[in-house]
């Protein structure tokens, strides 16, 4: 996928003035989330003050040593990319229950129990790479927009009063910021487009001045420097009890909503920050949710809300055509000052409704977008069309809050009311029993060596009437299975022990068709025609058979998890 308005990709250094203003960007639009739920813990769970300032120090400290981590790939931790973290929404209601049965001890607890879950995943992705496919992070990618568009409004109308006109005067400073900033993107230049958050922001805080709805209660009494009491920090609660296990079980499935959101994110920002956009890296997939999750293994132990990563943000990166990691690094150091500074966190906070409401009205548009890129990724089956639209479905239902709320227990609560947790978990559910259903199917394990050719024709040939084949498919699946066995086993040099397998089922579309080896290689894609075979070299002239293959084959995918390759097509 051609990313044509990308400026700056991902290993290219904008001017330092640039950078650091569309870090701040990013940092305005998820700094309120960032500290969320720190802020509704100390509202409505009774939080002492001492603990509650610990704990929102914590939260921004935690965002901004994990989000210059994302930015990084050393060690295998880190996708790479602009991914800010912070406190996760579906772990809001189960947090406040854990608050209010136990203290911010219990809820620490509760996170290093669960944390695993994310680990585990991680480690084994590769087996779920027909679950947790590009399409399902779609899918909770479109939930998000749907969940932001209320959020949005709410900020945007604010609280209903009784003269009207405070009301209209709102919903005018909203509109103008949303009015600049969609004329920018649609009919500004390329300069206009690159700065038409921050022209958009400026227009809503003028407007908002102007209408005497500017307001600074966070930062009037705010210090400008400061630090929490160490004595803040909550410790662990050891003393679990049987009734703490409805409480662990919901942790756990928001465990699992947190996951599947993150990697529809990270797939998600792969797209829209590569130029040249060809498959999803899983290998990056990976490396960013262990960073996801050492960063939920740090919450626990100082006993803050448990973060996750945003994609609330990323359409400014189609906005500015700026896709550089030195944003994600800028803005780290951004949120470490701030932890620093409350005076100058607090004025964020007070950064009026209506502006960020209409800001985030523009963002959930463009997330609909990106998620129906994802979806729309690779062909579905009326199967699997089925399994993400009854997902999305239960996700807007769950989001309205009429997920037979009198019938089902309350400590589920938690996440019945989340449309990303119910209908992530819906498609990861409803994905992993599709996969696992019965399917006349063959498989075989070879050495990755071209001698074994003659015994996987011969697997072919005993698996002939067991997949139902007539004399034409059974041709086609031979020289498509020859192609890409030649194709793996040519790169896997001279290591005779390198095994490879090949399974094919009967589905809905057709043959579908995988082979695995353990050891990287060239994409299978990646052949070009030669302009004469009369001058093609000799390499060109070994992909004629790829060629060929990629004329009967479809939907080929070549995916690289965690050292093995994995080539699927259907025929």
């Amino acid at each position: 996928m051609k990313r044509d308005t990308l400026k700056f990709g991902v290993d290219e250094a904008p001017p330092t003035h640039m950078a650091l203003s569309l870090a701040f960007m990013h940092v305005l639009l998820v700094f309120d989330a960032i500290i969320f739920i720190p802020n509704v813990l100390g509202k409505t769970a009774g939080v002492p003050a001492q603990a509650l300032a610990f704990m929102t120090f914590s939260t921004i400290i935690i965002s901004a040593v994990f989000t210059y981590l994302q930015s990084r790939t050393r060690l295998g931790i880190g996708a790479g990319f602009v991914l800010f973290t912070g406190s996760y929404s579906a772990f809001l209601l189960c947090s406040v229950d854990a608050v209010k049965m136990g203290g911010l001890p219990l809820l620490a607890s509760m996170t290093l129990l669960t944390v695993p879950v994310v680990f585990l995943y991680t480690f084994f992705i590769r087996f779920f790479r027909h679950i947790i496919t590009p399409a399902v992070g779609g899918v909770v990618i479109l939930l998000i927009a749907v969940s932001m568009v209320p959020i949005g409004l709410g900020l945007w109308a604010g609280t209903p009063a009784a003269d009207s006109s405070v009301t209209l005067v709102r919903v005018g400073i909203g509109a103008v910021t949303i009015l600049v900033l969609t004329l920018l993107m649609l009919f500004g230049c390329t300069a206009l487009r690159l700065w038409s958050p921050l022209i958009a922001m400026a227009a809503g805080y003028g407007t908002a001045f102007l209408a005497g709805e500017l307001t600074f209660e966070h930062s009037a009494h705010a210090a400008w420097f400061g630090l929490p009491p160490l004595s803040g920090w909550p410790g662990l609660e050891l003393n679990l009890q049987a009734l703490h296990l409805p409480l662990f079980l919901a942790f756990c499935m928001a465990m699992v909503a947190s996951m599947i959101e993150s990697t529809g994110n990270i797939m998600l920002v792969q797209q829209i920050s590569t130029r040249d956009f060809r498959r999803v890296s899983y290998d990056q997939v990976q490396s960013g949710l262990y960073c996801d999750g050492l960063s939920k293994v740090s919450a626990g132990l100082l006993g803050t809300a448990v973060p996750s990563v945003y994609c609330d943000n990323l359409p400014l990166i189609e906005m500015t055509g700026v896709a550089s990691r030195r944003i994600g690094a800028y803005g780290a150091a951004i949120l470490l000052v701030l932890a620093f500074m409350p005076k100058v966190s607090g004025i964020i906070l007070d950064m009026p409704g209506p502006v960020i409401g209409g800001f985030l009205i523009v963002i959930a548009a463009l997330l609909f977008h990106a998620g129906i890129g994802l979806v729309s990724m690779i062909k579905l089956s009326n199967q699997h069309g089925l399994i993400l639209g009854l997902s999305l479905v239960v996700g807007l239902v769950a989001g309205g809050k009429s997920f037979f709320p009198d019938v089902l227990p309350g400590t589920l609560s938690p996440l019945l009311q989340n449309s990303v947790a119910v209908g992530g978990f819906t498609a990861f559910f409803l994905s992993t029993l599709a996969y696992l259903a019965p399917k006349r199917s063959i498989e075989g394990v070879f050495r990755a060596d071209l001698a074994e050719l003659p015994a996987m024709q011969r697997l072919l040939s005993s698996g002939r009437q067991r997949l139902g084949l007539s004399d034409a498919d059974f041709n086609v699946l031979s020289l498509c299975c020859e192609e890409v066995f030649c194709h793996m086993a040519g790169e896997g040099g001279q290591d005779r022990e390198r095994s490879l397998t090949l399974r094919i089922s009967k589905a809905e579309e057709g043959l579908f068709t995988e082979m695995v080896c353990g050891h990287k290689m060239d994409d299978i894609n990646n052949f070009a025609v030669p302009e004469s075979f009369f001058q093609a070299t000799a390499d060109e002239l070994n992909q004629l058979g790829l060629m060929l293959f990629s004329k009967y084959a479809r939907n080929v995918k070549h995916l690289e998890i965690s050292g093995y390759s994995f080539i699927s097509f259907v025929v």
